[in-house]
């Protein structure tokens, strides 16, 4: 427990390596990034020793269409990537969402947290830090407390798991694994009231972007001169982009990782695709979309939207729900289910021009978690 951690060694200085473990729902290895993804990498650039273990997969996850499905036959063995190492824990099955009681549903999880993962047991034994991703992974906090009483945990939430559909069992396993946590970080100020009741210390810490990548120079890919663009699956809203593709038939609208749907011809729908390919969409795009669905205390989305926040940074307007707004001044929204606010929305947008906003790097967000995660 926590307790332990009193007799332990001095934590190190900031500028000294640290052993850091990384438990997610995400691979590192997939194309699909997101904010985890870079806070590794730059983590492991600044000298750490980082372990990203993915977790949630089993055979049920190929049948399911998961995005780590090609990494099935390298799962359950670490590779090295980019100066870290990966782990997909392929466990013999895990809980997928099923029409069961809260309490089979509970069990379930509480079974599934249990199975046999050495590499799991012995990356939290070896790690000084260990950094727990919102998600299922709440599900793990106990089992890793248990094998690391003296390493700092670090409960991110880069969603509230109630807005991201996570089962509201995990829930109760985050508030009974509250004094094992060290330190919670949130990704948006709106959430930090959502932990008033963990009495451990709390801590606003936003996302970043890659400043070098994002402002490369990248060839337009676009063949039509009139475009706009959206990426990502989260709370994707399909009506609201038929909508707007509906009311400019002179745009082309183009879906990067999105949820397929039946949409007007003069939409394009892309597969998930890694980020150096995405990155020319948004560079070259007139207007950029974040439809969200309106979703259980879904204002964080204003702070921590990782695609309205790199929208921002290179300077594309943004249509994004009212919600989502915040006091960003190149987002303009629209009440989610009125179909008469969107094309006055896009029209603004689209006169807004581009003004590329000042945005942290992730190199200084990684550190910044250490340095917080370390009290």
């Amino acid at each position: 427990m926590k307790g332990a951690a009193s007799n332990a060694a001095p934590a190190p200085r900031a500028t000294e390596s640290a052993r850091i473990l990384i438990v997610s729902r995400h691979d590192y290895r997939t194309a699909r990034r997101a904010s985890v993804h870079f806070v590794a990498r730059q983590m492991a650039r600044q000298g750490h020793d980082v372990a990203f273990l993915s977790i949630g997969y089993s055979w049920l996850s190929r049948l399911r269409g998961d995005s780590r499905s090609d990494l099935f036959h390298r799962a359950n063995n670490w590779e090295e990537v980019d100066g870290l190492r990966a782990y997909l824990w392929r466990s013999a099955w895990h809980p997928v969402k099923l029409p069961v009681p809260t309490e089979i549903e509970s069990w379930l999880y509480s079974r599934w947290a249990n199975n046999s993962c050495t590499a799991l047991d012995e990356a939290a034994r070896n790690a000084d830090i260990i950094i727990i991703e919102s998600g299922i992974a709440p599900a793990l906090i106990k089992r890793i407390r248990a094998v690391a009483p003296s390493a700092r945990l670090v409960y991110r939430a880069t969603d509230l798991l109630a807005t991201a559909g996570v089962p509201e069992c995990i829930e109760d396993m985050l508030w009974q694994s509250e004094q094992d946590i060290d330190l919670i970080v949130v990704v948006a100020r709106s959430m930090l009231p959502h932990f008033d009741a963990y009495r451990c210390p709390k801590m606003f810490i936003p996302h970043g972007v890659d400043t070098a990548v994002l402002h490369g120079a990248t060839d337009n890919p676009y063949n039509a001169p009139r475009n706009a663009v959206t990426v990502g699956s989260m709370l994707f809203d399909a009506a609201a982009l038929r909508a707007l593709a509906l009311a400019r038939p002179d745009f082309t609208f183009h879906t990067i990782g999105s949820p397929k749907s039946v949409f007007p011809a003069n939409v394009v729908q892309h597969d998930e695709m890694p980020f150096a390919q995405t990155l020319p969409y948004l560079q070259h795009a007139d207007v950029g979309i974040a439809a969200y669905q309106r979703a259980a205390a879904a204002a964080y989305l204003a702070d921590s939207s990782l695609k309205l926040l790199q929208y921002q940074a290179i300077g594309l307007p943004a249509v994004c729900p009212d919600f989502a707004v915040g006091d960003h001044p190149l987002r303009f929204g629209y009440r989610p289910g009125h179909v008469e606010d969107l094309a006055p929305a896009f029209e603004r947008a689209l006169n807004a021009g581009r003004h590329p906003m000042p945005a942290k790097d992730w190199s200084d967000i990684a550190e910044q978690l250490i340095d917080a995660a370390r009290g």
